[in-house]
Formats: C-alpha cells, structure tokens, sequence
C-alpha cells in the first residue's frame, strides 16, 4: 500500500476493465472488448496487497508509458488503450511463461485530474466446482479459475497519471524474479528501470531500524540503543531477502520480545511508519551485506555538556563503558590523537 496515498486507498475502486488471454503457443492475439467490471471487491483486495512503494521508473521512449498518457488524457478510448497494451504483453511474452490473462484496469479518482492503471498478468487454474442438482451431488470443471492466492499475481503495475502525464516512479513486482526485480521482458515490456538500488534500500532500512529504537528506546534492554540496532541488523544480515514482516521481527527481537501484547503493538506501529517514512512499504528485497554489518556511531551527551561520538564497533575495544554506583565511566584509549584543539564559543 505504500505506492498509493491515504485518500487513494480509502477511495480505491476498479472503474473499468478489459481482460486478454495471454501465454498460448501458436495462438494469434485476440483484442477483447472493455467488460463490466465485475468482482470488483476481489481485484481491488489483489491492489491493494501488491501496492508497495515504488522502486522502478520510467525510461525514456517507454511504450506503456505513452498508452497509458494517451487514455488517461482522452487521445485514444480506453478499449484501444486497453488492446495495445495487451497486444504488447502479448508480443513480448516468452513462450516458457505460464498462460494466463491480462488485465488492464482504471481505478477511480481520488484527487481531481489524477487517474491510476494496474497492468496485471493473472495466472489461471483449473478447477472443480461442487454444486447441486436433483439432490444429487455434481462435480463441474472450471478451466479458467482466478484465486485469491497472492502467488496466482504473476506480473503487477501501478501507474499514477496526473493531468495526462504518468509519474515517473511506478509500482511493479514480478513472482518470476527475485523482488524487487523484473524478468527482462517484463521490465522491457513497461520500459522501467530499477531507480533505487540494493544499496540505498539497505541505507534506507538502516535509517529505518535507527529511528525506531530511537522512538522505543524506554523499551529496549537497558535502554541501550547501540546493542538493540546490532541484534536488529545481526537477526537480518542472513536473510535471501527482508520484507517488512522481517524487520518487524528483527526489531521485536532487538526490544528482548516483550511479552507485553502493548509493548508488541508499539513496536510493530513504530517499525512500520518508519519503514513508510523511508519508502520502504511493503518493498521486498536483498539487503546489502556491508550496510548491515557498518555499527551506527554511538552518541553520548552527559549532564555536564560533554560530548562523545565514535563508531559503534569501537565500543569494548578503544572505548570502554562502565557503570560505577550513581556514575557511568566512559574509558578512551589511543595510540595517536589526530585532532587536539578548541572549538569556537557558542552561546550553551
């Protein structure tokens, strides 16, 4: 839900659709007609599930990207929209894909001259269906069933158009790759391009852990942020990839898994709208070794104005903390000092 906006979601609602098959071997293209929509509950559940913040952006000359314009500013109908953008899906489809179908829908505004478009590619199943006649007891083959299993998405886009213009950034997600990334034909398809790297996630996520333990900092084992943010990233660094669920655990873990249903949901709350503050909503991906193992840099400030800033990983080897009574000794050993002056005077 990260890619839409609060307005967006409480007003979320499938205006129109159109739906080609896809995957075929041998099979021409068939355009379709715009349909009723239909179902409408079930399609806008899968939006919203899929809906995460945006990691992908527009290239220069994307195909999809002018279509979409064009409907949303009236140049061309949403039935020929909707046939050019499936006849492309269509074109580009790899023969080893599972067959499925294509559905381009226009979701209602929310805001005036702001109109969104999902591109999604729906595997279908086959099915059995139980029903009744006569008293008797009937099995009826269902070949072309869509399930609510959020696996059957196979391919998502969102697009945000505002006055005829389609944002840069999009939402898309692919089961065929590892997320966030595409398969190339579907990133070739949408004309898109990874925009946020592992890297800047990964920093994006450190941000995130970092202000969250800072928030709950009275919940954390002796208040102590410094061990808190290592356990956090310790219980992330071996994972293939992190989703949110992840670092919710991660952070959970870190505050010593309170048994304080309470303390749980503050820390869940917290966790997540630092996550959507970084961008990072529902956004799925492989974290950067380096970023998780870097410490933060710890910050001491005592009573008596003094100061201390140096590398977490300093801590028990050139820095040392000791608690005596009422005081707390802080010990700093080194062999060269590279700075040793004043600073200018400041108004305290």
């Amino acid at each position: 839900m990260g890619y839409l906006t609060d307005e967006e979601l409480a007003r979320l609602r499938v205006e129109r659709m159109i739906i080609h098959l896809v995957g075929k071997p041998g099979e021409p293209f068939q355009p379709r007609g715009e349909i009723d929509v239909q179902q409408e509950e079930f399609f806008r559940a899968r939006i919203q599930n899929e809906a995460g913040d945006g990691v992908h952006s527009f290239v220069a000359g994307s195909e999809v990207r002018q279509l979409v314009e064009a409907i949303a500013s009236g140049r061309m109908n949403f039935t020929e929209g909707g046939q050019a953008l499936a006849r492309r899906f269509f074109e580009l489809h790899v023969r080893q894909s599972v067959a499925g179908a294509f559905f381009v829908l226009q979701l209602a505004p929310a805001v005036a001259d702001t109109l969104l478009y999902a591109l999604i590619k729906y595997d279908y199943r086959e099915a059995v269906e139980l029903s009744d006649a006569n008293g008797q007891s009937i099995l009826r083959a269902i070949v072309q069933a869509f399930v609510k299993e959020r696996q059957a998405v196979q391919k998502f886009c969102l697009i945000r158009v505002r006055n005829g213009v389609a944002d840069d950034m999009v939402c898309a997600s692919d089961r065929m790759k590892e997320s966030p990334d595409l398969t190339d034909y579907f990133e070739r398809y949408l004309g898109v391009r990874r925009a946020k790297s592992n890297a800047e996630l990964s920093s994006r996520l450190n941000e995130a852990l970092r202000g969250t333990l800072q928030e709950v900092q009275d919940i954390l084992p002796e208040a102590d942020i410094g061990a808190a943010m290592s356990k956090a990233k310790l219980a992330l660094q071996g994972r293939a990839t992190v989703s949110n669920a992840d670092v919710v655990d991660a952070v959970r873990h870190a505050a010593g898994r309170p048994a304080d249903e309470n303390l749980l949901a503050r820390l869940d709350t917290v966790a997540r709208r630092k996550l959507k503050n970084q961008q990072l909503q529902d956004v799925e991906f492989r974290p950067d070794r380096a970023t998780l193992e870097m410490q933060p840099r710890l910050i001491v400030r005592t009573a008596e104005r003094v100061r201390l800033e140096f590398p977490g990983e300093e801590l028990g080897r050139s820095v040392t903390r000791e608690t005596d009574g009422d005081e707390t000794i802080f010990t700093v050993r080194t062999r060269n000092l590279v700075e040793d002056g004043t600073l200018p005077v400041k108004t305290r």
